[in-house]
């Protein structure tokens, strides 16, 4: 017992070291909308609407903010505990992992575990406060996996036991299979409403039950069953929120399968790659060209579709394990592929973040595999693997701190970024809002200038310059922005409720309520701004009643939204009609 002790506490010490510089950090990109400036962290109302308002933030992932709910009562807005919940849930999960594996009576679990919790490629993740999602969602995963297993073992023995027709004393109620599998079920929803990329999680189940006995049965089956049906429901809630809130669509998704399935290759070997040697990580990688057309682009997949059909044949003389490492490894980064419209790929195709749980997975195929190359060694061998292994950790140790010093703010952040990725039109256009923020705004406008110059079809740099426009008072500049905004991409509701804006200002009542109407034709967290918009447009034609509708209707949305409610009153007290 003393030993374990000893080398959690040593694997906890590590991760805080490592991770010390995102302790000190303070808040970047995203962060607002998550946290600092979500106002359903705000109240019971809030935490009720977090639940029951599939639209009420970015994405649907209520546990999530559940957490900030209970965070924001405990120490405010304060950076510090936020960076070390989401330290010591990675810390947890990387603790899990190796009581995981032991259970799956996989060799080298502490090895593999402090892999994963050192790993650089993780620090995304970890130090960024937006990716709780990946913190809390992974560690859930792992402890519905382990009462999952456990369960299917505390089967097994009352099995036994029932076998033998022997008296023997039946075990506390929370070590039986049924509250073990209620638990595993528990953690698993839970771990869902974290990111619904646990999901993954019910066929991962199987993939072991089957390198643990080398079948599967229908008991196997039945017992994985609820889970796959929970975790396909919320996977595709979330597909169609992506598509559709998020609005993960237009031409940066139009691959055809056959770019997809390029994407897909490429995709898998730039993060094994990264995960083998990681260096030159980015916040923001360049978005590379899919070309299926292109011979040499097929290359990756087929490299991986190879590997995965070499461990299959080799199974008989390297056991299950290398396939089973093989399907876990392509399953959990499966959503990350390139097949799914995600919004992010829309500035790269592939990002850290996407990896976390699959470095977990290559962790343990490490350790794992390495155990199985020692077994039967000399001791002179074995130490010297012991002490390859104290360099390696103390590697990945090393260069996850120098990654997470980066997240000491935004403007560190974005100017690391860019030193890595020079062709990031999106790092220029976040660079430049940051300095325009504090009112920098000759150089944000270089900035913006610059995004635009990598990418000519660039809606942030576009929305930003129109931003500058409108500030300064100049309308029809920032409407010709817009309009340049709108035809890249006409189903953007940022755009078109901006640019009603614009046009209500610059006088163009009809043209705005035509652009607040086609806002209102797409589901948007902004619908809200829609109405209220469109509210203050008709109000300018003379159409009262209208813009009582649209205020009202904005208020249903967002009750606690003030513009709306002053331009309600105002407009009640022109029409003289009760409140």
């Amino acid at each position: 017992m003393r030993r374990p002790l000893l080398l959690s506490a040593a694997l906890a010490a590590a991760v805080l070291v490592a991770y010390l510089p995102a302790l000190r950090a303070s808040f970047v990109w995203n962060d607002d909308t998550y946290l600092t400036s979500n106002p359903t962290l705000d109240g019971a109302s809030g935490l009720a609407t977090i639940w029951t308002d599939t639209r009420a933030n970015e994405q649907y992932y209520p546990l999530v903010f559940t957490s900030f709910w209970v965070e924001k009562r405990l120490w405010g807005l304060a950076p510090f505990g936020y960076h070390l919940v989401n330290v010591l849930l990675h810390l947890g999960s990387a603790l899990l992992l190796w009581r995981l594996l032991a259970r799956l009576g996989v060799a080298g679990g502490w090895f593999a575990a402090g892999v994963f919790a050192l790993h650089p490629l993780c620090v995304e993740s970890v130090a960024w406060v937006t990716e709780r999602k990946n913190t809390l969602s992974l560690l859930l995963s792992l402890a519905a996996a382990l009462a999952f297993f456990a369960a299917a073992d505390a089967r097994e023995a009352a099995a036994e036991r029932r076998s033998r027709r022997r008296a023997a004393a039946e075990p506390p109620w929370y070590r039986r299979a049924a509250a073990l599998y209620a638990a595993a079920l528990a953690c698993f929803v839970l771990a869902l409403f974290a990111k619904t990329t646990a999901s993954l999680l019910a066929p991962a189940l199987l993939v072991i039950v089957w390198w643990r006995s080398g079948r599967l049965r229908w008991a196997d089956a039945r017992a994985a069953a609820p889970f796959l049906a929970i975790g396909a429901a919320l996977a595709w809630q979330t597909a169609w929120l992506e598509r559709t809130m998020v609005q993960a669509s237009g031409p940066e998704w139009s691959l055809g399968l056959p770019g997809r399935i390029v994407l897909a290759g490429r995709t898998t070997l730039f993060y094994a790659a990264k995960m083998l040697w990681p260096t030159d990580l980015a916040f923001i990688y360049r978005r590379w060209t899919v070309d299926p057309a292109a011979a040499t682009q097929w290359l990756p997949a087929a490299l991986a579709v190879a590997a995965l059909v070499a461990a299959y044949l080799l199974r008989g003389r390297l056991g299950r394990g290398p396939l089973a490492v093989a399907l876990l490894f392509g399953g959990v980064l499966f959503p990350a592929m390139g097949f799914f419209n995600v919004y992010a790929m829309r500035y790269s195709y592939v990002a850290d973040h996407f990896a976390y749980q699959a470095v977990a997975v290559f962790a343990a195929g490490v350790a794992g595999g390495l155990a199985w190359l020692l077994a039967g060694r000399t001791p002179a061998v074995r130490r010297a693997a012991l002490g390859a292994a104290a360099v390696v950790l103390a590697a990945l140790g090393t260069l996850s701190f120098n990654e997470a010093r980066q997240y000491r703010d935004a403007d560190t952040l974005w100017q690391a970024t860019l030193a890595r990725s020079p062709d990031c039109f999106m790092c220029e256009a976040n660079y430049g809002f940051s300095l325009y923020s504090r009112g920098r705004v000759a150089e944000a406008i270089e900035h913006f200038e610059r995004s635009l110059r990598i990418k000519p079809d660039n809606v942030p740099a576009l929305l930003n310059l129109a931003r500058v426009e409108e500030d300064r008072g100049r309308f029809a500049e920032a409407i010709a922005r817009l309009e340049a905004a709108r035809a890249v991409d006409p189903a953007d509701t940022t755009v078109l409720v901006n640019l009603g804006t614009d046009l209500t200002k610059a006088g163009r009542y009809d043209d705005a309520v035509a652009a607040y109407r086609d806002a209102l034709l797409r589901p948007s967290t902004d619908e809200y701004l829609a109405h209220n918009g469109l509210g203050v447009a008709l109000i300018r034609l003379g159409r009262g009643d209208d813009a009582v509708r649209e205020f009202r209707e904005a208020l249903r949305l967002k009750p606690d939204y003030w513009a709306a409610r002053a331009n309600l009153e105002q407009a009640l007290a022109r029409l003289s009609l009760p409140n």
